[in-house]
This record gives structure tokens, sequence and C-alpha cells, in this order.
């Protein structure tokens, strides 16, 4: 009888489990990168639609994040991250350009975490008791107006007295000079240069957030300001907290 040929021990197998493990692998970092690229307001909408599909239940009146081509989603992500991106330089510079400009007298230029506030004392920008722009200021409000008009970003216009009462027919309290002057520089950004007013905000404070003490005449000049502020996000303030309160 004729032996059979012993067959050969295969000794590549080890490739398949080999490939198998690569393919894991790479399914594996393909769900995290889509996990880390979508917001905690996506992966709510994409858990919820998940959950749905699973379910055999369709969402009414919702746009799903599942039901938009993986491409889309991507698009979508790069074309908000170069936007931000975008932004951020314009504000850096627009924010660079002001700082190294020549500041006037009364004026003070802090960055903050909600922006650039530009800090105007009172007696800088109006007449004593009054809520009219000096002319002497004009033209720096001009020069601060004309680099952030083609900004995005809101800006927050915030007026501020001290705590000492005001004896004014025209102005009853402290809340009407603080509105008052506030208004007036929000007036003079849309009339004179045409920002669009949905990007202004205008609030007045009285003496109810001091920078400094109000026992010191030096104190309280201090705290008679006008402070204008362009926001870095280019939506509304809706922070509650203040960089000045306790």
């Amino acid at each position: 009888m004729k032996k059979k040929h012993e067959e050969h021990e295969n000794h590549e197998r080890w490739l398949v489990s080999y490939a198998d493990f690569i393919t894991l692998l790479f399914a594996f970092f393909v769900v995290m990168y889509s996990v880390s690229s979508v917001n905690e307001g996506k992966f709510k909408v994409l858990s919820e639609s998940l959950v749905s599909s699973f379910n055999n239940k369709k969402t009414v009146g919702e746009l799903s994040i599942v039901n938009l081509p993986i491409n889309k989603k991507l698009h979508i992500q790069m074309e908000s991250n170069s936007s931000s991106a975008d932004n951020a330089r314009a504000f850096l510079s627009v924010a660079n350009a002001i700082t190294t400009a020549n500041i006037p007298q009364g004026v003070q230029i802090i960055s903050t975490e909600r922006g650039l506030n530009i800090r105007i004392k009172d007696d800088a920008l109006f007449q004593s008791g009054s809520a009219s722009l000096n002319p002497q200021i004009q033209e720096f409000i001009d020069l601060i107006a004309g680099l952030v008009k083609e900004l995005p970003n809101r800006i927050a216009v915030e007026g501020h007295t001290d705590n000492q009462p005001i004896r004014s027919s025209l102005y009853p309290s402290n809340w009407d000079l603080s509105t008052a002057r506030a208004n007036t520089l929000v007036r003079y950004l849309i009339n004179q240069h045409h920002l669009a007013d949905y990007r202004l905000s205008s609030t007045g404070y009285a003496g109810t957030r001091p920078v400094e003490l109000n026992d010191t005449p030096q104190g309280r000049a201090t705290n008679r300001r006008v402070e204008l502020i362009v926001l870095k996000n280019t939506h509304s303030d809706t922070d509650s907290s203040h960089p000045y309160l306790p």
C-alpha cells in the first residue's frame, strides 16, 4: 500500500490572528476618534438617536447626528474648528492693536476671562455729572470702533459710579447716571460707526461693583467709569459671574 504524504505544518497561521488584531485595533481607534470629535451636546444627541434606532422609534422634529453621512459630520466639525480658529486669530490681532495704540490718559486696558476690557474713567469720557462724550476721547473710541467693526464678537458696555448719592434733576440716582452713560456710548457706536446693534449690550451698575474702596477721593474717582468689553465669544454674554464680585 502506498504511504500518504504527511501534510506540512502551516507556520503562517499567525498572520490570520495578526490581521484580525490589526483590524480590531483600527476599529477601536476610529471609534475613539469619533467620540473625541463631538462635544457633550452632540454626544447626547448621538446616544439618544442610537437608543431610538434600536427601539425602532423615530425622533420627531429633531436633527439627529446619526442621520448624517460620516464625511458630512467631519466636514461640519472641520468647518467649526476652522471658523473658531480664524475668529480667535482676528480677536487677538484686534486686541494687540488696541493695547499697542496711543492710550489716552484715564484709560486702562485689561485682559480678563470675558475678553478685552477697556476701562475709561468718567472724567476722561464725560463731563462731570453728565453723559455727554468729551471730544478728546472720541478719537480713541473711533479707533476702537474701526478695529472691532469687522469682528463677530459681542461688545458689552457697562456704566459704573461711586457710592456717593447724586444730586441732579436729570439723573435722580446713580442707577440712572450709570445706565445713561453706557447708553450714550452704545448709541455713539451704532450711530457714528454703524456697529450692528445685536452685538451690543448696555448695562448700568451704579456703585454696586467698585474696583477700589470708596473711602478716598482717588478710590471714588477710579470707581466712576465706563467699561467697554470686547467679549471673546460671538454669543451673548450669559456668564453671570463678574470679575469684581467677591
